[in-house]
């Protein structure tokens, strides 16, 4: 998408010629390069200043942004990340600061800055992936794979995701969500987890069923569940606990507790 550099609606000001600028730049730029070649470090600074003075009168200056990869982020945030307007020199712009201040964004994982003479700067953005919302002592949080909190979003809007709770619950919450997701299906049924002892995972169905995984191997558990319950149902019975930490066996405790042959009301 192309952005304007103001935060109103502009049309596209491609340039109808862009084949002179080009020349006109490659000129500028050899002019430039011999020059500085042979300037001393104390007026170099002057000359490239004024390169860059030339460059712009030339036609080599901002007309537009194209930002490739946005899907969350706020097209105004991206401008005033940028921080230009239109007709600043093109070969003046400090594409590694723009990054980095791109980078600051929430949603924003990674960004690559290119120019692209004579009159455009393209933007690529890789967007954080929202897997779980992430409890703490000081209110929930919507984090990605890596466990970073995704910043200036809204909590409510992300209500389908699953709430992870445990000490370093978020380090290590992109990592069972992976696990989980192999199974598309049962993973739908997922409400909640929780980090035990910085060592394995209880798992929350939307039923009230706590599904207790392994420490390790929990995928194996997991996959070995998923085909039980496709042929017996499992999760759809009245069932409290399924306790898969013993590998090869599968504990179940029902909701209520199975009375012995003889046993009174």
């Amino acid at each position: 998408m192309r952005l304007a550099l103001y935060k109103e609606n502009f049309a596209d000001t491609q340039t109808t010629q862009p084949r002179r600028r080009v020349r006109i730049m490659a000129g500028l730029i050899g002019i430039g390069i011999i020059l500085s070649a042979g300037a001393s470090w104390w007026w170099r600074d002057g000359i490239t200043n004024q390169f860059i003075t030339l460059s712009a009168n030339a036609g080599i200056k901002l007309e537009g942004i194209t930002v490739f990869g946005r899907i969350n982020t706020d097209q105004s945030d991206i401008l005033d990340a940028v921080g230009l307007k239109r007709g600043d020199p093109m070969i003046g712009i400090d594409l590694d600061q723009i990054k980095n201040d791109i980078e600051t964004l929430g949603w924003v994982n990674q960004a690559r800055v290119e120019r692209h003479f004579p009159s455009d700067l393209v933007v690529y953005l890789t967007e954080r992936r929202p897997i779980a919302i992430y409890q703490t002592a000081a209110g929930h949080q919507v984090i990605d794979k890596s466990g970073t909190i995704i910043d200036g979003i809204k909590v409510e809007d992300f209500r389908h995701l699953p709430v992870v709770s445990g000490k370093n619950a978020q380090a290590r919450a992109g990592e069972i969500i992976a696990v989980l997701e192999s199974e598309a299906d049962l993973y739908n049924e997922v409400w909640s987890l929780a980090y035990r002892s910085e060592r394995r995972w209880d798992v929350f169905l939307g039923n009230n069923i706590r599904i207790m995984l392994p420490e390790q191997n929990p995928i194996d558990a997991w996959n070995q569940l998923a085909k039980l319950d496709r042929q017996h149902k499992l999760t759809q019975r009245n069932t409290v606990d399924i306790d898969l930490r013993i590998p090869g066996q599968i504990i179940i405790k029902p909701d209520q507790p199975v009375k012995a042959k003889g046993s009174q009301t």
